[in-house]
């Protein structure tokens, strides 16, 4: 049984994200961004999107899109994303887990081989195994509320061998509250959009957990072993909250162009609190619902307040979305060019041109017969795709990318899939 707890355990890299894991604390897995969940559309077309986000997407990207006054319903939404799809699937990992009843525990050449596939696909330093995003979201007349919560697997690897490697498991949920309003300067020709949003952003995350570790506490002989309380007991964990605001700006231009300017993460400070136990973390999200507290601690050691401040970046776009009157329900074009965190851009393009591309994206769309939507773009180098498909009260949409993991492009590329399912309309 335990041996199968363990494979479980080990193979949670490639199937979800578990309360193992996160980063050295302050320290956030990314210290640039408070919450952003992952939007199939914008991701297949390169990360460009300030002009074109729309629906819930428009609550994190750009809040003055909001002021369309477009109707949208996610009832939910649901978006998976898997990375390095196509390792595991060369790597015959599938087939091991199919086989795992076959597995010796007692080898440890066939455990040693077992950590080294799992190495393998995941590499050196920072990467990522399984996002999963859900939400709920509503717009309609300029308002927008969302509430979101994704789950995040990470990994972490300095040294390079297979006993080395690192889950980093972490989570975030988000209640947002945005409005745009449009003021139409020249009726039909020019006009200026406006909108905010306000997010209340709860993170969580442990520290970083060790495959070796995970061994250790999975091969005990003792079968009354209680392995909850020494997770509990041996995972440290920080929690924390932030309230940052998204200001944005559309010049809404003849024949479908748009410039769009987004300030975001505006008072991005996240307060954390460093539990030294899991189990310290448990007693006081049951004290917030009204619960008693079950865990006792095995430290006299409390919780310790840190702070996180989390940059305000200036990012810029421009789309062009012409209209054809009804050809529009049979073609219906859109581009997309973004500039992301542009202050920090121009600071290092002053020393290297090169890195220009870091924070470029550039992506376009093809509705065809108001029912299916073809996707492409470019993201630091990259190539992305994706597919959309609106059935009316189903709207399911599809896109393959890379994502840059290494400090330079071309360092550690790693390819994702994501999958989304909306039930609701998003128009």
């Amino acid at each position: 049984m335990k041996n199968k707890v363990l494979i479980i355990f080990i193979t949670l890299m490639v199937v979800s994200s578990s309360l193992f894991a996160a980063y050295n604390y302050p320290q956030l897995f990314y210290p640039n961004t408070t919450y952003k969940p992952i939007s199939a559309r914008v991701e297949a077309m390169g990360g460009a999107g300030l002009a074109t986000a729309s629906g819930g997407d428009a609550l994190f990207i750009n809040p003055a899109n909001l002021s369309s006054k477009k109707f949208s319903l996610n009832l939910p939404s649901v978006t998976v994303t898997l990375f390095n799809p196509f390792k595991i699937l060369e790597s015959d990992l599938i087939e091991d887990l199919q086989d795992m009843e076959d597995f010796d525990m007692e080898d440890p050449a066939e455990m040693l081989a077992f950590a080294n596939k799992v190495s393998n696909i995941f590499g050196f330093d920072k990467g990522e195994v399984l996002t999963t995003d859900l939400a709920v979201s509503f717009t309609a007349g300029g308002f927008g509320l969302g509430i979101n919560v994704q789950e995040q697997l990470h990994t972490s690897n300095n040294v390079g061998d297979a006993l080395s490697l690192k889950l980093i498991a972490e989570v975030n949920a988000a209640l947002t509250l945005g409005y745009g309003y449009r003021f139409n300067i020249v009726p039909k020709v020019f006009s200026i959009d406006a909108g905010v949003s306000v997010r209340f952003a709860y993170k969580a995350y442990t520290n970083r957990v060790g495959i070796s570790d995970a061994i250790g506490l999975f091969m005990n002989d003792d079968e009354d072993a209680d392995i909850l309380g020494s997770l509990m007991s041996g995972v440290q964990l920080a929690a924390g909250w932030a309230l940052p605001i998204d200001v944005g700006v559309n010049f809404n231009l003849p024949v479908g162009f748009r410039v769009s300017a987004v300030a975001r993460d505006i008072n991005g400070k996240y307060t954390m609190q460093n539990y030294p136990e899991m189990g310290m973390w448990v007693n006081d999200l049951y004290e917030f619902i009204g619960l008693e507290p079950e865990y006792v601690a095995t430290t006299s050691d409390e919780s310790v307040e840190l702070i996180h401040e989390v940059p305000w970046k200036l990012d810029l776009g421009v789309a062009w979305a012409p209209s054809f009157g009804k050809v529009d329900k049979f073609v219906k074009p859109t581009i997309a060019v973004d500039l992301v965190d542009t202050i920090t851009m121009f600071e290092k393009v002053g020393d290297n041109p090169d890195a220009f591309w870091n924070y470029f994206r550039a992506g376009a769309e093809v509705r065809l017969l108001s029912v299916l939507d073809v996707r492409a773009g470019f993201n630091q180098g990259y190539f992305s795709v994706g597919v959309g498909l609106d059935l009316f009260a189903i709207k399911l949409d599809a896109s393959y990318y890379w994502r840059e993991f290494g400090k330079e492009i071309g360092d550690k590329p790693v390819d994702a899939l994501t999958v989304r399912v909306n039930l609701g309309f998003d128009r």
